[in-house]
């Protein structure tokens, strides 16, 4: 009788075990997404004024090649730009995903060292800014880096401006730093 109950004993206990076996493995409701590049275009309001294009690429993602950052064109001082910053990933841009999860998701420009300011251009269904749209003025002559960073799940309610990332806290998705001339 002995060998009967420790039979049933290990077999109950296999079929308890393997029974569970899925519930082990949670369902990922949104993965991050890999950024591999960012281009901030700003179209300048003068328009005897150039177009001026930042861009970064990682094309290996997190792998053995550095990435590169270019910058086309110089800022004019005291002008005034429109901004679009665009994000992109092995399989495209993100821009509609960071659009349609438009709560989750904002965009920061801080500097160091430059006369620019950022105000912001789009929201969310919430009525709170994304930051993929901007409007951006340049002060006196100055040289400095602009930091580009996308935050994912932001506090919003803070009502954090374009170049405090900080007071929102969430995590980022991505950040890239670009050498800026003011001319």
């Amino acid at each position: 009788m002995t060998r009967f109950l420790t039979l049933l004993l290990v077999f109950s206990t296999l079929i308890l075990s393997t029974g569970c076996g899925g519930d082990d493995d949670p369902e990922v409701e949104n993965e991050e997404e890999v950024i591999t590049s960012v281009t901030l275009t700003l179209f300048p309001d003068n328009t005897s004024q150039d177009v001026v294009t930042f861009g970064f690429l990682d094309a290996d993602g997190d792998g053995g090649l550095p990435p590169v950052t270019t910058v086309d064109g110089d800022l004019v001082a005291n002008s005034v730009y429109t901004g679009m910053v665009s994000f992109g990933g092995p399989d495209g841009s993100i821009d509609g995903e960071i659009v349609e999860e438009g709560e989750e998701h904002q965009v920061f420009y801080t500097n160091t060292g430059l006369n620019l300011t950022f105000n912001y251009r789009d929201q969310d269904d919430a009525g709170q800014p994304i930051g993929l749209s901007t409007q951006v003025l340049t002060g006196d002559a100055s040289q400095g880096t602009l930091t580009v960073i996308l935050r994912h799940e932001p506090n919003k309610s803070v009502m954090a401006l374009p170049d405090n990332p900080d007071a929102a806290g969430g995590s980022t998705d991505a950040e890239v730093n670009f050498n800026v001339t003011i001319q």
